[in-house]
């Protein structure tokens, strides 16, 4: 979740003048963050309070408070009463970015993006008004409001919010087979740490048989996680692969029966979908089953972000630079591969850390993986990998290792190191931020690198991810003769820009 200061950087970018906030008693500082931010947007004309049970406060930062149960029953609901027509070129909604250094950008959704992705869903998931969907992503992001609701809402199916904190409420993953069953849902939306952790639920004698489309989406599905799914209640995870800047879905996995499993599916109507390796602005595409850099253009491509529209990265005009590696295979099948930022380069090879991914959710103890480069003073940089254990299992980082090492199949895609967390660092829709895991990696190599000369337990280290500038280290060392030559020595072939600071008692 975004802290207020953030989404005062983000409102007032984008002039907003009405403020809808969550006022249940559930998840209650939603609203108190609500009543933080309204103090600082003077911009701010009302405050819509949705939900709670009591009556609502007057006024927040000296703007009215408006109920809306009792607002809404004063309006019809078939029309508005002011009469506006809509162009399709009208800005239809802003969705931020969920980026990881600064304020994230706002991109800007046409109504002719929506409109189209309602028909293309329609058209592809074969739904109608007797769908009951489940859905417990955020819907302040792409996934939960243009994903999640948008279809089913305008089919005039049944759309069911799994409590207003989503998955993230400690009853609804522990339930969710039973709340399949209760609901009688036909569609459930997941992401893949999530299925992970569905696994881990047992059915227990749940009915399920009225589900017949489980959908993955914001990141690639390890392929040995759905097998696993499919094996424990025989549905298929049917996947699909978008961003924010498309609106929400480029491709998707039709609803039959021969589904490719780890592909993210085709393309949808009218949307083209290119496979190149750039060569500044110019591209050259790829062969089929050659991977490369995924572009696309089409209807649900945005017209860019708010007060920069030229921020995103486009080829040959009119071509979005998604920023993710894959390959098209010789049926049009989108394969996802990972993120370019993400590539590992070791002494000059490229390796795709999704490979080494895959080979870790096949061990019996690990419910989440991910892997990230970190600098090394001969290769520039090396593999290392981050688990989570399923509940109840053991297993030590030495232990992954060996069993990396039995398993990857490219000697230099092997982890150099491993390290067991808790839990991983997500987004608000349960994306692992890597960017956090490469931070971690990096002031991790630094401490090793102190401990060699003797001064790891003295030295403060921290990394700072400045995005397309790469990242910054700070190193803090009491000062001592002949300190600077030494610690210059431990860390001059280091590949990532550093710091050194000396400061006495520090």
């Amino acid at each position: 979740m975004l802290e207020p200061d953030i989404l005062v950087q983000m409102f007032r970018s984008a002039g907003t003048r009405v403020l809808v906030a969550f006022g249940g008693e559930d998840n209650a500082e939603i609203w108190a963050k609500a009543e933080a931010v309204a103090h600082g947007l003077p911009s701010l004309a009302a405050v819509i309070r949705v939900g709670g049970a009591g009556a609502a406060p007057a006024a927040v930062a000296g703007v009215p408070v408006i109920d809306f149960a009792v607002a809404v029953e004063r309006y019809p609901a078939d029309r508005l009463l002011s009469g506006r027509v809509f162009s399709p070129d009208d800005t239809a909604s802003l969705f931020h970015t969920g980026g990881t250094t600064g304020a994230p950008k706002l991109a800007r959704h046409l109504h002719r993006n929506q409109v189209f992705w309602v028909w293309a869903s329609k058209y592809l998931s074969g739904f109608d008004s007797t769908e009951v969907r489940l859905v417990g992503v955020p819907i302040f992001h792409v996934a939960g409001a243009v994903v999640g609701c948008f279809g089913p809402l305008a089919k005039g199916a049944t759309l069911i919010l799994m409590t207003a904190a989503g998955f993230r409420h400690p009853s609804v993953l522990p339930n969710i087979w039973r709340i399949v069953e209760v609901m009688r849902a036909n569609m459930l939306t997941l992401v893949p740490t999530l299925v992970n952790q569905v696994l881990s639920i047992p059915l227990n004698g749940a009915d399920i048989s009225t589900l017949t489309y489980v959908a993955s989406s914001t990141a690639p599905l390890s392929t040995t996680v759905a097998q696993a799914f499919h094996r424990m209640t025989s549905l298929r995870i049917r996947e699909s692969w978008g961003m924010t800047e498309t609106t929400a879905v480029t491709c998707i996995t039709p609803p039959i029966e021969a589904v490719k499993v780890g592909s993210s599916g085709v393309r949808l109507p009218y949307t083209q979908v290119r496979i190149v390796q750039p060569d500044g602005e110019v591209a050259r595409d790829c062969a089929p089953g050659e991977c490369g850099l995924v572009i696309v253009r089409g209807p649900s491509v945005f017209p860019g972000y708010l007060g920069q529209e030229q921020a995103a990265h486009w080829f040959d005009g009119d071509w979005l630079d998604t920023g993710d590696l894959g390959y098209l295979d010789a049926d049009g099948w989108l394969w996802i591969t990972g993120r370019a930022k993400d590539l590992i380069i070791r002494g000059g090879h490229n390796i795709d850390p999704k490979m080494v991914e895959e080979v870790l959710f096949g061990h019996p103890a690990i419910q989440d993986a991910a892997v990230v480069g970190a600098p090394d003073a001969h290769a520039g940089e090396v593999p290392v990998a981050y688990v989570v254990l399923k509940p109840q299992a053991s297993a030590s980082a030495p232990d992954v290792l060996r069993y990396a090492a039995e398993h990857v199949p490219e000697r230099a895609a092997i982890p150099r190191h491993c390290f067991v967390l808790p839990e991983m660092p997500k987004t608000s829709v349960g994306k692992i931020q890597k960017n956090l895991l490469r931070v971690d990696a990096i002031e991790r190599m630094f401490r090793a690198a102190l401990d060699g000369i003797g001064s790891g337990a003295e030295a403060s280290v921290q990394a700072t991810d400045r995005g397309s500038r790469g990242f910054f280290v700070e190193i803090f060392v009491p000062t001592r003769e002949a300190d600077d030559a030494v610690l210059a020595d431990a860390l001059r072939s280091f590949t990532v820009p550093y710091a050194v600071r000396a400061a006495e008692g520090a």
